[in-house]
């Protein structure tokens, strides 16, 4: 009996570890399936039965690019959208693709809602407002998905805060994601000098002050710095700052009574 049991012991004990080694394995094949990316039914009926062989063979990136390819075809038919769709599922597909992500949101905010608002389908200029408005709130919704898949690059930031300061007219908003831009090693120098200027036109004159300052001090050696821009500006908020003499970055020739 003791040795009946034994066996049995041997056969099952290394089955029941192994168990959870052939879950991961089960799903890994599950992810791979597609090239890694989540596939729902509406987006297979959305696909032609050569795309969804690509995605089943591991092309997901070469299927996004088809998808992505559609939409010239659906932005002369103002189908956009049909554009939408698109965009949502070569970003489902290629999730760590910045340049899906800015693009579509570019078309969004910029192109789609502008069509959206001169639309002759409009029956007044309200309902353009309104149209192009909630095409530019798609774009954030979208960028903000975007920036959670790609948290390490500045690029969704700087394009977040760029929306927030071009088309939504909030500037505390822009500086919130301007500044986090800036932050990245990558980022080019315009990301700082354009956070400064956002801190000051939402109302922290302070904190811009001292962020130009902060660009000021950088290395002499930073690619594509204006160096004349910073000095101008750093000259004009310590007058405007009222900010004394002797503690100037650029002291004036009089000294202040």
């Amino acid at each position: 009996m003791n040795t009946k049991l034994l066996a049995v012991l041997v056969l099952v004990v290394p089955a029941f570890a192994l168990m959870p080694l052939e879950r991961r394995v089960n799903d890994t094949r599950e992810r791979l399936k597609y090239g890694g990316a989540h596939v729902t039914l509406a987006m297979r009926d959305r696909l032609t039965q050569c795309m969804a062989i690509g995605l089943l063979a591991g092309f997901r990136g070469v299927v996004a690019d088809f998808v992505w390819i559609q939409n010239h075809a659906f932005w002369e038919n103002r189908e956009w959208l049909r554009m939408y769709r698109n965009m949502e599922m070569v970003t489902t597909l290629q999730p760590q693709s910045v340049l899906f992500w800015d693009l579509s949101q570019w078309h969004m905010a910029w192109n789609i809602a502008y069509a959206a608002r001169t639309d002759p389908a409009n029956r007044t200029q309200a309902e353009g407002l309104k149209r192009e408005r909630e095409w530019q709130e798609k774009a954030r919704d979208f960028l903000q998905r975007g920036i959670e898949n790609i948290p390490n690059r500045y690029d969704l930031y700087f394009m977040m805060g760029w929306l927030y300061y071009e088309k939504l007219k909030d500037n505390c908003a822009a500086a919130e994601y301007l500044g986090r831009a800036a932050q990245f090693r990558e980022a080019p120098t315009y990301a700082g000098r354009l956070y400064a200027r956002t801190l000051e036109k939402c109302g922290r004159i302070q904190e811009a002050y001292d962020y130009w300052k902060t660009l000021w001090q950088q290395d002499r050696n930073t690619p594509n710095q204006l160096w004349n821009v910073i000095e101008r500006e750093i000259k004009r908020m310590e007058d405007q700052l009222n900010i004394p003499n002797d503690r100037r970055v650029f002291p004036t020739s009089k000294t202040r009574s």
